[in-house]
């Protein structure tokens, strides 16, 4: 009797084992290849995976490129290669997600791609790790679940993500000189929370700049010679983020009259972004 019974004790305790050894099993192989995916994924974002290089810009993307964006004449031929390599890597590692309609993906990926390397052409830290990753594109203006209202494009910090109108980022590209560019816009505010807590000095030197643009806009004088210029979006007063992404546009495509107009404010966003586009060749990267 003593015998048997420690038997079905012995049976028992084994069945109990087996069930707690399935689940501890179960649980170690999903952390294990939670881990091996964030290894995988940390591999190919930073470019440690040999399988995973970005496929260099077709002849015909940089044509596009070229007619798309007019400082890229101005460049020397190894920024001109390095603005080339940086949009392939950033189009090849971001993921795009398109709306039902979205027409020309590779050209709207394209320039998305370029004009987020335009605003780091002059920074060693190009990659927005830890403010996009993803984009999604609509075909048109869209209705935001977040305001409820109609947009051309938005930057979600929280979600890393960013949002835009394929026709507002075409047409922000075939208009060089209307200061209104979608897609720089939207990515001067990623940029600003890429840069925001990071601990390098070019983060940090762009974050002292956008303290000494909200100085700037904090005087009553310089708001006055602002407003009554009409050379900036009047959208840009809304908020300090709101004036410095308008400034961008300005900043790029009309570079030589914002130097003139407001040198103090041109110096500034140079300074913040390492690079000069009223004059590419002249400004010294460091």
């Amino acid at each position: 009797m003593s015998i048997i019974g420690r038997g079905r004790s012995r049976t028992h305790v084994a069945v109990d084992i087996d069930g707690v050894d399935i689940f501890g099993i179960a649980c170690l192989l999903f952390i294990f290849s939670y881990l091996i995916y964030i290894l995988y994924y940390a591999i190919g974002l930073y470019e440690l995976n040999p399988f995973l290089r970005p496929k260099p810009l077709s002849t015909k993307e940089i044509h596009q490129l070229k007619n798309s964006i007019d400082f890229l004449h101005q460049l020397e031929e190894t920024e001109l290669q390095l603005f080339y390599e940086r949009t392939a890597w950033f189009k090849y590692k971001k993921t795009f997600a398109y709306r039902k309609g979205v027409r020309k993906k590779q050209e709207v990926e394209l320039l998305i791609s370029a004009a987020a390397v335009a605003l780091t052409l002059g920074m060693k830290n190009f990659k927005y790790i830890r403010s996009v990753q993803r984009i999604v594109i609509y075909p048109s203006d869209y209705f935001s679940l977040l305001n409820r209202r109609h947009h051309a494009g938005e930057y979600n910090p929280r979600l890393r993500t960013a949002v835009f109108s394929a026709d507002s980022v075409q047409s922000g590209f075939e208009n060089t000189k209307d200061n209104v560019n979608l897609a720089i816009h939207e990515m001067a505010h990623a940029l600003c929370f890429e840069t925001r807590r990071k601990n390098t000095w070019e983060a940090r030197k762009f974050q002292a700049g956008l303290r000494k643009m909200r100085e700037q806009l904090q005087d009553s004088d310089f708001q006055k010679r602002i407003k009554d210029s009409d050379y900036f979006r009047e959208y840009g007063y809304s908020n300090l983020f709101e004036f410095f992404a308008v400034a961008t546009e300005n900043f790029l495509e009309t570079p030589k009259e914002f130097k003139g107009n407001f040198p103090e404010l041109y110096e500034l966003t140079k300074t913040m972004l390492n690079f000069d586009f009223s004059d590419p060749k002249s400004f010294p990267r460091k």
